[in-house]
């Protein structure tokens, strides 16, 4: 049940204004609101009036503020402040304005994502956290947001908490989402950082779950192998695989992206530059080079000649070493004439060499 607080409420001693609901959760629901001290938009999550009265849940969301303002890194949503306003604990984050992962997967006309890029982030925020000595415990599409520029940024540390901690939980309880959840998790092993590389895997075989390109395909099965010995070793491992098998070319050429919606064919498209940016010549993966009008030039004479050259000396029968030829009546075209009138000259020169 959602906390009941008017819309206009404010929180933080009047610091935090309160604007709208942005969603709402078993445990929580998180607003947007404007803070007045430091003039920005906030996200603010205060926990429901059905959990505010328990000690173990106000324990827990001390624990996501305490574990999420740890944290400092471009793909982790910061924790800004965090306080109680009566009786309800609230946590003061940065406002993601791109909605999240499942926001994604649920549109009906999703926008172009970079899977292979989102995997990269992912993977990067989790080794931060891991570092950190923390497990997340819940990574799933809805706490992966998206910002304008479709970045990742992993958020919800609520059931975060050290890889040694004892469980807040009742015995046999399992804190999760259940089909991201690692089957080791499943059948009671406490969570380590290498089930939330299984769930990270499972939303990547989401995103992807169609045809997986190359670069994804073996990343996404050993991060999903049911046994947790099969997987990284690490999420810095995990990485290192990605970047063994995702093409370099994704980091300067046009982004292949895949069109993520439930129920249909994936398809790729190519990504225009950013705004702002703009592709230097000859720049760009293998195949896609721009090449100036005289290289080209430069490249067909070349071609041209070579096969002048060929046909003149190497002509007639397989085993003939030298071939007798009549005199060659046709002049080249002389330097610096037009590209058309060079490409007639070499066609009648080809003619000739091919003739009796």
């Amino acid at each position: 049940m959602a906390p009941e607080m008017e819309v206009d409420g404010v929180l933080g001693d009047g610091r935090y204004r309160l604007a709208r609901r942005l969603g709402a959760g078993g445990m929580a629901s998180v607003w947007l609101a404007h803070d007045d001290r430091l003039d920005r938009p906030v996200a603010i999550k205060v926990i429901s009036d059905t959990l505010a009265g328990e000690e173990r849940y106000r324990e827990r969301f001390d624990r996501e503020a305490r574990a999420a303002a740890s944290l400092s890194h471009p793909n982790i949503v910061p924790v800004y402040d965090y306080g109680v306003h009566d009786g309800h604990p609230f946590l003061v984050m940065e406002y993601v304005p791109g909605g999240s992962l499942s926001d994604l997967l649920r549109s009906p006309t999703p926008a172009p994502l970079d899977v292979v890029e989102l995997a990269r982030q992912l993977l990067s925020a989790l080794d931060c956290v891991h570092r950190a000595g923390l497990v997340h415990r819940d990574v799933k599409p809805a706490n992966i947001l998206l910002d304008a520029s479709a970045r990742a940024r992993l958020t919800d540390f609520g059931i975060a908490q050290p890889e040694d901690a004892t469980s807040l939980t009742q015995t046999g309880m399992i804190i999760g989402t259940l089909r991201y959840l690692a089957p080791e998790v499943v059948e009671g092993a406490p969570a380590a950082p290498a089930a939330d590389l299984y769930a990270a895997g499972m939303v990547l075989r989401e995103l992807t779950r169609q045809q997986p390109e190359p670069a994804l395909a073996s990343l996404v099965a050993a991060l999903t192998a049911a046994d947790p010995v099969d997987r990284p070793a690490s999420a810095a491992a995990a990485l290192q695989l990605l970047a063994q098998d995702a093409p370099t070319a994704r980091q300067t050429g046009p982004t292949r992206v895949a069109t993520i919606a439930a129920g249909t064919d994936r398809t790729l498209h190519q990504a225009r530059p950013q705004a702002g940016e703009r592709m230097a010549e000859g720049a760009g993966p293998p195949g896609l080079r721009r090449i100036s009008p005289a290289a080209a030039a430069g490249t067909v004479i070349a071609i041209a000649i070579v096969v002048v050259l060929v046909i003149a000396l190497g002509g007639g029968d397989g085993g003939s070493t030298a071939a007798t030829k009549t005199t060659r009546t046709v002049a080249p075209a002389p330097a610096g004439a037009p590209l058309d009138e060079q490409l007639r000259a070499l066609r009648r020169l080809v003619d000739e060499a091919a003739g009796p």
